[in-house]
């Protein structure tokens, strides 16, 4: 018969809990700061980068329910564009158009999620314990459900730990981000949540702290992800080998090939420069064009770079303590990578590209008529689209300076007078007429030509004519023009 008193096991349980409550909080306040402490120079340099990239504060601020519902605001660094949530979905979506070229760096590595420390410090969360959800989601919890809010939210909680990555699992063409996540996702992580909470310990998430570091450099290397892109992969470890080498020929270059007597001139210096030139590169966007289209602008990336991260590199060898090695070494250093990783990206363009034309050797013979601004897109579209059924022979211009002359060395054959003869001469299956290029005289006599060889011609409009269809009021007539651009005659 109960006699309605806490028996002493109770009690002692009850002390004990109270006790393991207190240590995990001291532990958490200890960790958070020391951590923001140490991490500060690192934290201010992300602050930075964050407000050169894009315009908006640095830390994202949203409601989140914690401990007994209790709504506080949680500290990240922002890495989406400014108001992303007012956008659209609260949750982020897999290649989510809002998400900043140094946001994504972020969030690959996790270190969006640092300045929840400041959060921990202050005692809105644990180190360890259910992420905070936000309120939306939170009024759709069961009763059961909310034993989950019992505890302290986590920086680091279970599902991350033991679950599968979040946007892993939203399958393609998704329309209703948040619906999938409600209606699949959350239960999944509200039920590992629960069984954290009812067996939850000091010593239990220590251990879950120590897996949640392991979990989290494992996590920045996603297989999957880098074996779809193992290319690209190739491509960032071969630059890093040009890196290296280039950043030891300038030094030799600049000493007259004496190798170094400093030994800390032998590795310090080259950590720098290779850690700063691979963030760089992957913030310009080294690793994200294709092969086969490396042009102009993906050279200016590429310099950009390359010039900012001598600059930085320059600046952290002076103040590590290295204000003896020359400066020179990183001009010297910036000419020679820069011709290395352009001339890597332009082999392998001349490879695929090559590649495209072994493959189209027994494509149709073709004529651009027009070799303006046009003309020359065209004969581009046509030599580096490998399903096209032309090859592109020589063109046919009105303008006599450019007579004899190659464009993607494809030569300009002559004028209008010449039509006749190229044709017969090479065999010409099809004539593609740039009207952009020509005038409406040229452009029939072109037309009459083709008539009277029997030979298959089109009618390229100008873009212009398509873009000021009654300034995109006329949709029907843009539609019917880009429709005359393959119509065949």
């Amino acid at each position: 018969m109960s006699s309605g008193l806490p028996t002493p096991y109770a009690i002692f349980c009850d002390a004990t809990a109270g006790e393991s409550a207190m240590l995990k909080r001291a532990v958490d306040l200890l960790i958070a700061t020391i951590g923001l402490i140490v991490l500060l120079p690192f934290l201010l340099v992300v602050a930075l980068l964050i407000k050169i990239d894009s315009t908006g504060p640095v830390f994202f601020r949203q409601v989140r329910v914690g401990l007994d519902e209790r709504s506080f605001r949680i500290f990240k660094f922002r890495s989406m564009v400014n108001g992303a949530y007012k956008m659209g979905s609260r949750l982020t979506t897999k290649r989510d158009p809002r998400v900043t070229r140094i946001g994504q760096m972020l969030r690959w590595f996790k270190i969006d999620e640092l300045p929840q420390l400041i959060n921990v410090a202050l005692g809105d969360m644990s180190l360890i314990g259910p992420r905070p959800e936000d309120p939306h989601f939170v009024r759709h919890y069961s009763e059961s459900q909310r034993r989950v809010l019992s505890v302290r939210p986590g920086m680091v909680g279970p599902s991350q730990i033991l679950g599968r990555d979040e946007l892993e699992s939203y399958p393609e063409g998704l329309t209703d981000t948040e619906a999938y996540y409600r209606d699949h996702i959350l239960p999944e992580k509200l039920g590992r949540d629960l069984a954290y909470v009812e067996r939850a310990t000091f010593w239990g998430d220590m251990n879950l702290l120590a897996r949640g570091i392991w979990a989290t450099v494992r996590g920045a290397v996603k297989t999957k992800f880098l074996w779809r892109r193992r290319h690209r992969v190739a491509l960032f470890g071969a630059d890093c080998v040009l890196i290296a080498a280039s950043s030891y020929m300038a030094y030799m270059i600049r000493h007259d090939f004496d190798w170094p007597q400093d030994p800390r001139f032998l590795l310090l210096p080259l950590i720098i420069i290779l850690v700063a030139r691979a963030v760089a590169l992957m913030y310009f966007g080294a690793y994200q064009g294709v092969f086969a289209y490396f042009g102009l602008w993906d050279l200016a990336a590429i310099a950009k770079a390359v010039t900012l991260s001598s600059i930085v590199a320059g600046g952290l060898t002076f103040f590590v303590g290295l204000q003896s090695f020359p400066r020179s070494v990183f001009v010297i250093d910036w000419a020679i990578i820069l011709f290395l990783l352009a001339g890597v990206r332009y082999g392998l363009r001349a490879g695929v590209r090559h590649g495209w034309r072994q493959r189209g050797q027994r494509r149709q013979k073709a004529l651009v008529v027009g070799a303006g601004v046009g003309g020359e897109s065209i004969a581009r579209t046509l030599l580096e689209d490998p399903l096209c059924p032309y090859r592109p022979v020589g063109f046919i211009d009105e303008v006599p300076e450019r007579w004899g002359s190659l464009i993607h060395g494809v030569r300009v054959l002559g004028g209008a007078t010449e039509l006749p003869l190229a044709v017969s001469a090479n065999r010409i299956q099809a004539v593609f007429v740039c009207m952009s290029d020509l005038s409406d005289h040229a452009a029939r006599e072109v037309v009459d030509v083709c008539e009277r060889a029997g030979v298959e011609y089109r009618i390229v409009p100008a873009l212009s004519d398509l873009l000021n269809a009654e300034t995109f009021g006329g949709e029907r007539a843009a539609l019917s023009a880009g429709s005359m651009a393959v119509a065949r005659h």
